[in-house]
């Protein structure tokens, strides 16, 4: 289910999973994030897409604390995508 997109800054990336989260409070985005960030391996891209300016603030923290690392949050039509590169 990987796909590949650009992603401004680092060119083309592949994504790994996409998670959903358009509508979803604090922390909804958060947990979902976590699981699947347990479901893919290390190095894999995971990308959020949400539309709550409060949770897009926390991702860049909120990776560090999980040992992620956060690659970019981009501006889209109605949402932001935030994209994250699982640690080892």
């Amino acid at each position: 289910m990987a796909r590949a997109t650009d992603v401004p800054g680092l060119g083309k990336t592949l994504v790994a999973r996409s998670v959903n989260c358009i509508g979803a409070m604090c922390p909804r985005p958060q947990l979902l994030t976590l699981k699947v960030l347990g479901e893919v391996g290390p190095g894999e891209v995971v990308e959020i897409v949400l539309d709550n300016p409060t949770a897009v603030e926390g991702f860049p923290a909120l990776a560090e604390t999980l040992g992620c690392a956060h690659l970019a949050s981009v501006r889209d039509f109605g949402c932001w995508r935030v994209y994250l590169r699982k640690g080892s």
